[in-house]
């Protein structure tokens, strides 16, 4: 019997305490942030409050910011010399595992962005994909489906992260041959495809040429079929004979008479029509 595989172990024990802003180390400053973004995130914070901070506690009575670095520097530029902060006591490869992922929980990140922090989990930190979808609140199939976004050509990568071209329409070409991606991508952005246009150009171009005709002739049987059974449905109503010349999307229908009552019952017809549209 297989061994179920057990999580990988991660203490996220904290303290909260208030900590001085001059003790906190960041990777940024606030010169690295466009400064329109940090002025209307120091502006919600005016009105909401500045959230808890988590840090890892560091040499000499010191702390390094975990995540949510742009917030940070926004809160600093209100003048906020004190901040709550929960304070962990990571070693350094933890301390960066607990950062991408909260990146991943918190941060408004570009798609290929997030699929670069979970391969990092992934590749660098032993995380599994079950792992990863755990900690950060989401579907294992959500994981996989972005990781799988770094199979792509490069340059349709490319066209992701300047916004050219969704996630989603790039994830539907995982199947294509690389060399085809980017063809496959161009005309997407050219004609203005929806996803669901491009999933079935992707999946006619993967279809083999004698499927894609036996799926036509059975389409064409079944519209075939349909019409028959139309034509035989007006004899029965009309009690004559009536004909049927052209498909489903054009053509000619011919009823025959043979009495004078035969135009009186289709006269009565058109009457109890004419009838209900005046209704």
């Amino acid at each position: 019997m297989k061994r179920a595989r057990r999580r990988k172990a991660f203490n996220v024990d904290y303290q909260k305490r208030t900590v001085r802003a001059s003790l906190i180390d960041t990777k940024t400053s606030a010169e690295d942030w466009d400064a329109k973004e940090l002025r209307t995130r120091a502006a919600y914070f005016l009105l909401n409050g500045t959230p808890e901070f988590s840090v890892n506690a560091t040499a000499n009575g010191r702390y390094a910011l975990l995540a949510a670095e742009r917030d940070f520097q926004a809160a600093k530029s209100m003048g906020v010399s004190e901040f709550e902060v929960r304070v962990y006591e990571f070693n350094d490869k933890n301390a960066e595992s607990f950062s991408l992922i909260e990146k991943l929980k918190a941060e408004n990140l570009g798609a290929m962005e997030e699929a670069y922090l979970m391969k990092s989990l992934v590749k660098d930190h032993g995380f599994t994909q079950d792992d990863v979808a755990a900690l950060i609140g989401r579907s294992r199939p959500a994981v996989a489906n972005t990781l799988r976004l770094l199979t792509l050509n490069p340059e349709v990568v490319g066209l992701v992260e300047s916004g050219q071209l969704s996630a989603g329409h790039a994830r539907t070409l995982v199947r294509v041959p690389q060399e085809q991606q980017l063809g496959f991508a161009q005309s997407a952005i050219k004609r203005g495809y929806s996803v669901r246009e491009m999933e079935r150009a992707v999946k006619a171009f993967l279809t083999p040429p004698e499927i894609l005709q036996k799926q036509k002739e059975v389409q064409a049987a079944a519209k075939s079929e349909q019409l028959k059974a139309f034509v035989e449905r007006m004899r029965r109503v009309y009690r004559t004979k009536v004909s049927l010349i052209g498909n489903d999307k054009k053509g000619r229908i011919y009823i025959d008479y043979y009495t004078p009552e035969d135009l009186y019952r289709f006269e009565e017809f058109l009457d109890m029509i004419e009838s209900f549209d005046r209704d």
